[in-house]
This record gives structure tokens, C-alpha cells and sequence, in this order.
């Protein structure tokens, strides 16, 4: 918001819209660092350890990462006229909060994590051992260990869905190519409109 006003754009429909489009990715980079600090501890290091190794881990591919989201709004910068009047200022709301968040993740996500994650028992298989079966009275933590139950046997069943894709390479290629020929025969259906019609 900061870098927004120095260059004179106001909080806006536009302005707003790319913070919304930006939302998913701006948590996915706390989210991984937090993940890969957890798989660390996982493997029995000690907590500052963990979190350097993680946080180091995965700096490279989330830099490029943050490269490729913003590259692809640069064109935008281009734009003149009404168009670039629309949508220059969500591009720099899109690019500015990924930058931002790039930035704190590699901060604050693991400063944080240093505090809040202190107590946290560490060793191979802590995460499914007996303490996160344990049955709770706290309605929360039954919900967050009903969803973990039901996500661990989604994950298995697309494991094998993927084993069984990887182990047949030619058919999930000419597969896959089929359908996106097919998804082309949608394209005389659509209209092509620089802004939907208002009636």
C-alpha cells in the first residue's frame, strides 16, 4: 500500500482486485517456508537449525517463482490509453504484494517461527505418533484431526492416481493432448470484448 501511494494510485476497484488476485500466492510463500521448517524439525534438528536449513532450502525456487509471477505483468506497464489506465495499477498491487511477501517470508516467517515453534517435539514420525491420534474435547482440534484423516487418504489415492499416470507416460501424454485439442474446439463460442457490455 505503501509503495502504491508513492506512486499516487488510491485504494480502487483495481487496486483491490490485484491484492484479490495476489491473496492465494501471498500465503503459499509463508505456507511452504513454514512446511519445509516443519519437515526439518521432522528429521530431528534442532529448531534454529531447521529453520535456517528450510528457509535456505527453498529461497532459489521461490525467488524464481516471485520472477515468473511478476514477469508475467510487466507487459501490463506497457499498456496505453484506457487500458493502461485500468490495469497498470492492479499490476503494481499484483507485483508489489508478491515482492512484499517474498520478503517476509525470508524474514519475519522464520523469525516467527522461532518463537511459536519452540515447544515443538521434534524426531522422525512425531507428526503420527500417539500424541496427534489422541482423541481431544477441544471441537477445533477434532475438526483439524478429522481433515487430516480425510487428507491423508486423499493424498494416497492421488499417489497412486499419479504412480499410475508415471507408469504409463504414453497414454497420460496422448491423453492429455487430446483433451487440449478438444478445448480448442470451444474457441468460436466465445466472444472477444475489451470490456463486458453493460446493458
Amino acid at each position: 500500500m505503501t509503495l502504491l501511494s508513492w506512486l499516487g494510485e488510491t485504494v480502487n476497484v483495481m487496486t483491490l482486485g490485484g491484492l484479490a488476485l495476489a491473496v492465494g500466492i501471498l500465503v503459499d510463500d509463508g505456507t511452504v517456508t513454514i512446511e519445509n521448517i516443519n519437515y526439518h524439525l521432522e528429521l530431528g534438528k534442532p529448531i534454529e537449525t531447521a529453520i535456517l536449513d528450510g528457509a535456505q532450502q527453498i529461497v532459489i525456487p521461490a525467488f524464481v517463482t516471485l520472477l515468473c509471477l511478476c514477469i508475467v505483468f510487466v507487459p501490463m506497464f506497457q499498456l496505453g490509453g484506457v487500458a493502461g489506465y485500468l490495469f497498470t495499477p492492479l499490476a503494481e498491487a499484483v507485483v508489489f504484494a508478491l515482492i512484499g511477501s517474498f520478503i517476509l517470508s525470508r524474514t519475519l516467517v522464520p523469525t516467527m517461527a522461532n518463537y511459536l515453534m519452540r515447544g515443538h517435539p521434534s524426531g522422525p514420525g512425531h507428526a503420527h505418533g500417539e500424541a496427534a491420534t489422541a482423541k481431544s474435547r477441544n471441537p477445533f482440534k477434532r475438526f483439524q484431526q478429522g481433515f487430516e484423516v480425510r487428507f491423508a487418504r486423499f493424498r494416497e489415492r492421488y499417489r497412486a492416481l499419479l504412480l499410475l499416470a508415471l507408469g504409463r507416460p504414453t497414454v497420460f501424454i496422448v491423453g492429455f493432448l487430446a483433451c487440449v485439442i478438444l478445448s480448442f474446439g470451444l474457441w468460436p463460442f466465445h466472444g472477444e470484448n475489451f470490456l463486458p457490455e453493460v446493458e
